[in-house]
């Protein structure tokens, strides 16, 4: 898992909303697609199920749905960087 991440690059920005839109949901795919490998690592099925894994990851990408600037669309999907009322600071 840890060697899949290391081998994803990001480019630093989205050239328009839709073309974050759609890295935030390869990187969902991907994310939840790594679920199994993680939960298998980590011992997690007694903690918790792949299910609620895979719901929190969506739960946490939907949180800023709300955001229409696509330089840190990405990025905010994935709470690296600042809320969206924020989003002046990172022009």
């Amino acid at each position: 898992m840890a060697f899949t991440l290391r081998s994803v690059k990001v480019p630093p920005n989205s050239a328009s909303l839709e073309e974050a839109r759609s890295r935030v949901f390869d990187f969902f795919r991907q994310a939840c697609r790594s679920i199994p490998t993680i939960m298998d690592i980590y011992n997690l099925d007694d903690v918790v199920t792949k299910s609620e894994l895979c719901s929190f990851i969506s739960s946490e990408t939907r949180k800023n749905s709300h955001v229409t600037n696509p330089k840190i669309y990405f990025m905010s999907c994935l709470h690296c960087a600042p809320s969206s009322d924020q989003e002046g600071d990172w022009k």
